[in-house]
């Protein structure tokens, strides 16, 4: 599995064959095929999940929702987009939801250290600007901060985005730039405010 998420188209072909394959054999009854269609896909939900919550049980029940929204939904997937595409708007969909309803807004954006053997000083100091900016990140609208969190974190294409969110690929990159305009924002307020 670990594979198939940093290989080449083929192997990408190859899976969605997969999935199609499991997708027919659950239709046809084989309620085994859905479990394996879980466990192709729980690392990548529940990772999605947790960068929501930032909450190991929260990450996992919300998990476990997204797949029961999905074992609902499936006789109705259209196959116009890739299982773990749809997988991923499910989960995205579900977060944002969880998210509004009990007010809590966490996504988790994290910046890469510049040395390879920090120094204690300089690890605490890349350490309060993570935490300072996922701080900022949270006081982002929370569809701004998925699609933010999908493009630096998880590091997918704009194109990956919008098939994902089921928005145009513009949207999802107007999204981005107003997002990163309002981090910017604050951080300037937050500079004035101190001086």
């Amino acid at each position: 599995m670990e594979n198939s998420l940093t290989a080449s188209t083929p192997i990408v072909s190859t899976d969605r064959n997969a999935d199609a394959a499991l997708i027919e054999r659950y239709l046809s009854g084989d309620m085994t095929a859905f479990d394996e269609l879980m466990i192709r896909y729980e690392r990548q939900i529940y990772r999605v999940c947790y960068r929501f919550v930032e909450n190991r049980e929260d990450a996992m029940d919300l998990a476990q929702e997204v797949f029961i929204k999905a074992f609902e939904h499936l006789p109705s997937f259209r196959r116009e987009s890739g299982l773990k595409t749809w997988l991923y708007r499910i989960a995205i969909n579900h977060c944002i939801n969880h998210v509004k309803k009990h007010s809590q807004e966490f996504v988790e954006v994290s910046e890469a250290i510049g040395s390879v053997h920090p120094s204690a000083h300089a690890e605490m100091e890349a350490r309060q600007q993570r935490d300072h900016f996922r701080n900022m990140v949270g006081l982002l609208p929370p569809k701004q901060k998925a699609i933010l969190e999908l493009r630096i974190h998880e590091q997918l294409t704009y194109d990956e985005i919008a098939r994902m969110s089921g928005r145009s690929v513009s949207t999802i990159k107007a999204s981005v730039f107003f997002a990163l305009e309002k981090l910017r924002k604050l951080v300037k307020d937050q500079k004035v405010r101190k001086t």
